[in-house]
């Protein structure tokens, strides 16, 4: 049985490596790269969980007893004629664990949105090529309404579109 709960900095170092994980395994998958990330100082890993002193960000992390498997972040947009949308973005299920995790991973982080004062939508992108999670986005109600193509170019010369999708909760 797996549980969720708001990632701090004390779980720094297990979603660090988690992290790197996904960027080592699945380069298509990400916008960021694995050899851009592994530099980063783990003290910096912990700012990012803690968030901004008076944001309503929030990492949360689903666990199996005390190992982390998967995590993902809601942030809420913060122009005030903005202020109905999050994003929610960063989403990675260990493989392992994969076969319903990441659906319900993404159902409790669109929980996590609805929290949010003022959110009428939720807004994700999701790399071209990655047909999982664009199937799994859409079979929760998300819908594409932009793409941005050659968004990202990866090591080996490649080109993905971000493909943006949205949802109103």
């Amino acid at each position: 049985m797996y549980t969720f709960r708001k990632l701090t900095k004390e779980d720094a170092e297990q979603y660090w490596n988690l992290r790197l994980e996904g960027l080592k395994n699945h380069p298509d998958a990400f916008g960021h790269s694995f050899d851009d990330e592994q530099q980063t100082p783990l003290r910096e890993v912990q700012e990012g969980l803690e968030g901004e002193p008076d944001s309503d960000e929030v990492w949360l992390g689903m666990f199996d007893g005390d190992t982390l498997f998967g995590f993902g972040q809601v942030k809420p947009y913060e122009l005030s004629r903005e202020s109905h949308k999050a994003m929610i973005s960063g989403v990675y299920v260990s493989p392992e664990y994969r076969g319903g995790t990441g659906r319900a991973l993404m159902e409790a982080l669109i929980e996590e949105a609805k929290k949010l004062p003022d959110v009428e939508q939720v807004i994700l992108a999701v790399l071209s090529g990655n047909e999982a999670a664009q199937n799994l986005y859409e079979s929760l109600g998300f819908e594409v309404y932009a793409e941005d193509p050659d968004s990202v170019k990866l090591e080996d010369g490649t080109y993905r579109d971000d493909i943006w999708m949205k949802k109103y909760v």
